[in-house]
């Protein structure tokens, strides 16, 4: 019971906080006010607990990683949990002060999400008492864990690119990868100003991250005077596959775009190539995770696709596959079978983030949020990290393009990596963020 009040505190804390200064504000008018606890829509964290004594205690240092381990974004969730063990055992290497460990908790976030999951969040701050927490890409849990951690005062890294995420001045929040509006504008400026298409399909999940990415992709394609794309909107407990391939072959589609998980696209590009009518594809990040069908090679070796129908896209930070990811793409395809995608190599990124801002702050969440505040210009696994003062990367971006294999019809024809291989454009298609 304890747990369900302090979420409905945390849900509740922004009107709250509007209204009992409205209430203040009218009623004494004529007095003067108190400092706040703490600033909340400002770029920085005023608040207390920075002091010593607000110190993690215990021999564990403990980081939440929230991903999802059961059901059809399993592999997704699998390949995080890889990314960030790698993570610690690299942070492990300089023992830590006192004799502590650094070591993860883990919350599956299959559960449902506003009444388990919020439980299993206030579960690791309030009792295991963890430092820091890492999201999965999956929205509902970025914005649960951000307004726990505002609430509490824990810092959030989230592999979501909801832009809301980030979009009022929370300074507990940092976004690892580019957000939907990001990904959009760089895709729509490829696919209408550079290609010169106009029949594009834009294919989304229901639920809130295929709303918001549909959203970003729509204003993109209006801002650059493009005909509105085709929509279809795929409803994982009731799928469609015959009516999308109906709408595939009666349309035409030059392009696709798919902002959906990583499960929906398994199924969405295999249609695509069975309609053979040669559209490209473009995924979001939040599609090309593990499970999507898609893998990736830390090489830059270019490719000429047969045809316009083998290939794919994805939106990654500028120096994805530069010199500094190499290292830990080989250990982690040693042990997965297959490269990490860009979420896997953002997960790698947070822990290690966190484990070197630990090593400066100390096991203090207030520190530790000053710290990472701070991080400009690092060299990451997914590319150069640099954070903003609303928590954004502002990392440059690209698309690289992704070949696309068919399945394999036997064993013998099957290829240790997975069923498609992903081969880095050595034409970079370059695009800022904002």
């Amino acid at each position: 019971m304890l747990y369900k009040h302090l979420l409905g505190d945390a849900l509740l804390l922004v009107g709250f906080t509007a209204l009992a200064g409205s209430v203040a504000c009218s009623a004494q008018q004529s007095k003067p006010q108190p400092l706040p606890y703490a600033s909340i829509g400002a770029a920085t964290y005023d608040g207390p607990n920075r002091g010593s004594s607000y110190d993690l205690k215990g021999p564990m240092i403990r980081i939440g990683l929230l991903a999802p381990l059961h059901g059809p974004e399993e592999p997704a969730g699998q390949a995080m949990v890889a990314a960030a063990k790698l993570a610690l055992q690299d942070a492990s290497r300089v023992s830590w002060p006192d004799g502590r460990e650094l070591t993860l908790d883990t919350v599956d976030t299959s559960v449902p999400p506003w009444g388990a999951l919020g439980d299993e969040i206030i579960r690791m701050v309030i009792q295991e008492k963890v430092v820091a927490i890492i999201t999965s890409a999956n929205a509902v849990s970025a914005h649960l864990s951000e307004q726990i951690g505002t609430k509490i005062g824990v810092p959030v890294l989230t592999m979501s690119s909801d832009p809301t995420t980030t979009e009022i001045h929370l300074p507990w929040i940092f976004r690892m990868g580019p957000s939907d509006k990001q990904q959009a504008r760089l895709i729509a400026q490829k696919l209408y100003q550079e290609d010169g298409m106009h029949q594009v399909l834009l294919v989304s999940e229901m639920g809130q991250d295929g709303c918001a990415g549909a959203t970003a992709f729509r204003r993109a394609a209006h801002r650059l005077g493009a005909p509105p794309p085709i929509s279809f909107v795929v409803n994982p407990s009731q799928p469609d596959p015959d009516h999308l391939l109906g709408l595939i072959r009666a349309d035409f589609p030059q392009a696709l775009v798919l902002w959906t998980g990583p499960h929906e696209a398994s199924q969405v590009i295999p249609l695509v190539r069975r309609a053979g009518n040669g559209a490209v594809i473009y995924l979001c990040q939040a599609a090309a995770q593990a499970g999507s069908g898609v893998a990736f090679r830390p090489s830059d070796a270019a490719f000429q696709p047969a045809r316009p129908g083998d290939q794919a896209s994805v939106v990654v930070s500028r120096q994805w596959g530069n010199r500094p990811e190499l290292p830990f793409a080989r250990r982690y395809g040693a042990e997965m079978g297959r490269q990490p995608t860009p979420v896997a190599a953002e997960t790698y990124d947070a822990v290690t983030l966190i484990a070197q801002a630990l090593r400066r702050a100390g096991p203090n969440r207030a520190r530790l949020r000053d710290q990472l505040a701070a991080v400009q210009g690092f060299h990451g696994a997914s590319g150069l990290i640099s954070f903003d003062n609303q928590g954004n990367n502002r990392a440059t971006l690209k698309l690289i393009i992704l070949r696309l294999f068919k399945r394999p019809e036997t064993k013998a024809d099957a290829r240790p990596v997975s069923d498609f291989e992903a081969f880095s454009s050595k034409k970079e298609l370059l695009g800022r963020t904002e």
